[in-house]
């Protein structure tokens, strides 16, 4: 790693320090949502970008987790850690579930499979009012950690932070152990992985364990920050935001991530204006970074670099980096 990309690193986590004390109050809670949203990007990236495996149902997971801790918060006064981590489990027991299926398709086939548990999964919460509050949802209160009322959202943003710091450094090792590089044969070509000894069997119920428990615990983080839950939070929609948090932020980088978390964050309030045709302001941009910028947004700096590194005529400047 060179000096600069050391360097880095220092300087974003005194940002994520330092931008809540200056920012207003309300600004607060969209960082907040930020890093929520990077958290289960983290858990799409593994998934899609690194193993390979194509989900459109992990709004599922995401409401597992809220319901699963908010329940336990608010009906058995579980301790709101415990809860939270217990969510994060319930997520990853049915992740487990889903992971079953993905051995023996793949493909559109499998996104099919998805969609369909976590259409379940809406229906079956919608129903079951006695525990969720079906259509009239269910309120949840701020937490309290090891003692410590957070009522305010810069306290339970410095929580988020410390949660999504976690998840960075175990993704960022993952990507580089021997299963994450496993991971990375499976999505390039199963049989050249399987023949080199890489278990698929393994490796695919791992990583959708693994995502589907990261993606719960955001879920338990995003009930107890918005103070309600209701089905309409958890539908076909949201999976599809997802989705493009990781494809516009670029897939498989950590920055994409974070980048996908804030365009999905951000850019409803920036188009507000807009009403129903945001959707189709959402297509059009994604139609662009598709097409232009196959590595998301994540990418850009790096391919203007290169671009600034080619003389007028197109032809490369010797020993600069990224040419070809």
């Amino acid at each position: 790693m060179s000096l600069k990309n050391k360097l880095i690193y220092p300087v974003l986590l005194a940002a994520l320090l330092i931008v809540p004390v200056l920012a207003p109050g309300y600004m607060i809670y969209i960082l907040c949502m930020i890093g929520i949203y990077y958290i289960v990007g983290l858990a799409m990236n593994i998934l899609v970008a690194q193993a390979g495996q194509i989900s459109i149902g992990h709004a599922a997971f995401w409401a597992l987790g809220a319901y699963g801790a908010a329940v336990l918060v608010t009906r058995f006064n579980v301790p709101f850690e415990i809860a939270i981590l217990c969510g994060g489990l319930l997520a990853a027991v049915f992740g487990l579930l889903v992971a079953i299926p993905a051995m023996r398709v793949q493909g559109h086939y499998l996104a099919i499979a998805t969609l369909a548990f976590s259409m379940v999964v809406e229906r079956t919460l919608h129903e079951w009012e006695t525990v969720t509050g079906g259509r009239s949802g269910m309120f949840v209160p701020r937490p309290s950690l090891l003692g410590i009322e957070l009522t305010s959202d810069m306290s339970y943003y410095y929580l988020i932070v410390l949660i999504s710091l976690v998840f960075t450094w175990m993704i960022y090792n993952l990507q580089r152990a021997p299963s994450g590089r496993a991971l990375q044969a499976l999505k390039l070509s199963p049989t050249a992985a399987s023949s080199c000894g890489v278990n698929r069997r393994a490796s695919l119920v791992t990583v959708f364990v693994l995502s589907a428990f990261m993606t719960g615990i955001s879920g338990g983080l995003f009930a107890h920050l918005v103070g309600y839950l209701s089905v309409s939070s958890f539908t076909l929609a949201v999976s599809l935001s997802f989705i493009t948090m990781i494809v516009i932020g670029g897939a498989g980088r950590l920055m994409g991530a974070f980048i996908g978390a804030a365009f999905v964050t951000l850019m409803p309030e920036f188009m507000r204006g807009l009403a129903e045709a945001q959707m189709v302001a959402y297509g059009v941009i994604l139609i662009v970074v598709v097409l232009f910028l196959p590595e998301g947004l994540a990418g850009l700096p790096r391919r203007i670099a290169a671009a600034l590194s080619r003389p007028p005529g197109g032809v490369p400047v010797p020993g600069k980096k990224g040419d070809t």
